[in-house]
């Protein structure tokens, strides 16, 4: 039997003198007869060759442990990385374990350059199919997705039965690359933040690698004052910048469950999440602590993968999807019925750090649909009061976040053409949001969920599976979920990642060929017994076509 610490030795590399790749690590789950001292002691010891750091989660969660290996990261293959992790929990009989791998599923349009130099090669257009042309006329209408939303109705409305208007008071908690000086944040209220990545009280995007300044744009159009050229939908909310990933193209998923819990600690009122991956336990965890604890809590469906990534795919999340000026589906947007609602994301103006210098310019990417969307929950907070909002959802047995939900869903404005399993119940309205009575809804039937978190996580992903395979593929009784939940979803995902467009006029001289799956690890490919998944996933030598971004292939 492979030990744990050949295990992780085989999945990890010695990091090179000047690396700047995330430190690998492992998160540790903990049955409920373990005492987190104790177990933290025991694997530390064990891994002490490589060597190890093994401390709690944060201060809400003792009972998962994370493993950081300093000096070393993760190989290419991740299949070994999960190996490693089943390998973890198995040596010390742990509830679960998995390998923070840093995920590349939320691709982000690339980052602005000065004067015509040209974007690097291999990024331009990347993926193909899934960057829309910018729209010049939309330059001299900068707050053209504030009135998609009717955000300015909804201000006035706040204003004339003298309520607090413009999110005023609300602590709005963003983590991302974290923020940088802008004149387009010039005088937005904000409250301490956090640096979850060094550890320390400082939030600044340090403007390195991947997309610098993607934080600083996705506040501006959360939480930017009116005076300025980008205005945010909740101008008066205070802002929680809380720096938890280098970059949205390479998220680590223990770094976002422990920048939840900074903000919940830290009285948060609405997290918004402009980023996404996989699966993780810990991150489940940690988002259902968030609900609990009366914190509305949002996620950008995703980019060109064409399906609701991981945290916005979990039902405790919001998934907040993409359209464009004409409330048309943005063409990168994830989509599908894990879609919560929309909110526009194609060509918005916000703030742009760019290589000449900080500007203003339009984006593009449901990472602006759900800054846009948490902005409306905090106008929302602020117009009834937060703490009126929570007595009444306890009056209903709900909790804050399903009663936000609910009215969200019952008041979203629906465009003539519009298609509500693929893009959620319409585009936000913020007016008709705050004026909407709160019983408004609940005579509607919705689908119960499970009760217990890991059967509703892993209902998260057999439904990627049956989107991508179709619902056949799911049919399989001795498959553990949850346990092998977030190494399917990884190779789903690259599948979706890497497969041609096949979108209505997009590259048509590429006619569309499935996406092979990558390598799995033993211990998945013995616990499918699935056959046409084990094909899918080419378990049994020759694989059947993959997935196309469109869905299940014929």
């Amino acid at each position: 039997m492979t030990t744990a610490i050949d295990a992780i030795t085989a999945a990890t590399l010695v990091q090179p003198p000047g690396g700047i790749v995330q430190q690998a690590g492992f998160a540790l789950v903990l049955r409920s007869t373990q005492d987190p001292v104790m177990q933290a002691a025991e694997v530390q010891t064990a891994l002490a060759p490589l060597p190890a750091r093994v401390t709690p989660l944060s201060a809400l969660e003792p009972r998962v442990l994370v493993a950081e290996l300093p000096g070393r990261i993760f190989g290419a293959d991740a299949a070994v990385a999960f190996a490693a992790g089943y390998a973890l929990q198995e040596e010390f009989d742990l509830a679960a374990a998995e390998p923070d791998l840093p995920t590349g599923f939320f691709p982000e349009e690339p980052s602005p350059r000065a004067g015509k130099e040209p974007v690097p090669e291999g990024l331009e257009g990347f993926p193909p199919g899934c960057w829309a042309p910018e729209e010049p006329a939309l330059d001299a209408d900068p707050r053209w997705a504030l009135r998609a939303m009717r955000v300015p109705e909804a201000w006035a409305f706040s204003q004339a039965r003298q309520r607090p208007s413009r999110g005023e008071g609300v602590i709005v908690a963003q983590p991302d690359t974290g923020v940088t000086r802008h004149a387009e944040l010039v005088g937005v209220a904000s409250v301490p933040g956090f640096d979850v990545l060094s550890n320390d009280a400082d939030p600044t995007d340090p403007l390195g690698v991947g997309n610098p300044g993607h934080g600083t744009a996705t506040a501006s159009v959360l939480v930017s004052p009116e005076a300025l050229v980008v205005t945010g939908t909740a101008p008066r909310a205070r802002h929680m910048p809380i720096r938890a990933i280098e970059s949205v193209i390479r998220i680590t998923q223990v770094s976002v469950a422990r920048a939840i819990d900074w903000a919940v600690g830290h009285g948060a009122h609405v997290i918004t999440m402009s980023l996404g991956g996989i699966p993780s336990f810990s991150l489940h965890r940690a988002l259902r602590r968030a609900v609990d604890a009366d914190v509305i809590v949002l996620a950008a469906a995703g980019n060109c993968v064409r399906t609701v990534v991981w945290p916005a795919r979990y039902d405790e999340c919001i998934a907040v999807a993409g359209t464009d000026v004409r409330d048309a589906v943005w063409r990168g947007s994830c989509r599908g019925p894990a879609v919560d609602v929309s909110a526009p994301g194609e060509n918005v103006i916000r703030a742009r750090v760019a290589q000449g210098g900080p500007d203003v310019g339009q984006g593009q990417g449901t990472s602006f649909a759900v800054a846009l969307a948490a902005g409306v929950a905090a106008l929302w907070l602020a117009h009834h009061g937060r703490a009126n909002l929570i007595a009444a959802a306890r009056a209903r047995d709900e909790t804050l976040q399903a009663m936000f939900l609910r009215l969200l869903h019952a008041t979203a404005r629906r465009p003539t053409v519009w298609d509500p399993f693929e893009l959620g119940s319409g585009v936000v309205d913020a007016q008709a949001l705050l004026a909407a009575d709160l019983d408004l809804g609940r005579d509607r039937e919705t689908v119960q969920m499970p009760s217990d978190p890991d059967a509703r996580a892993a209902i998260s992903v057999e439904s990627l599976v049956a989107e991508s395979f179709g619902p056949e593929t799911v049919i399989d009784e001795t498959l553990d979920w949850h346990r092998f939940g977030p190494e399917i979803a990884t190779a789903l995902l690259h599948m979706r990642l890497t497969a041609p467009p096949e979108e209505e006029g997009l590259r048509p001289e590429a006619p569309a060929e499935p996406a092979l799956a990558p390598a799995v690890s033993e211990h998945l490919a013995e616990a499918v017994s699935n056959p046409r998944l084990r094909g899918r996933l080419g378990l049994d030598g020759e694989s059947e076509p993959g997935v196309g971004r469109e869905g299940a292939q014929p």
